[in-house]
């Protein structure tokens, strides 16, 4: 499953890194994240992880 997190300047990838973690989904470990300039592709086969990560982003 991929998911789309966007990017803010208070909400960037150092920060989304974190969050996930807090999801238990660690780079490179198991999620895969893709950036781009104002949005982030994250994907896992933990879906309940992924869409519970994504719903508190």
């Amino acid at each position: 499953m991929t998911v789309t997190f966007p990017l803010t300047a208070s909400r960037d990838a150092e920060a989304l890194l974190k969050h996930l973690t807090l999801h238990k989904l660690i780079f490179p470990g198991n999620c895969a994240v893709s950036l781009k300039p104002e949005v982030a592709l994250v994907s896992s086969p933990h879906t309940t992880a992924l869409g519970a990560a994504r719903t508190a982003w």
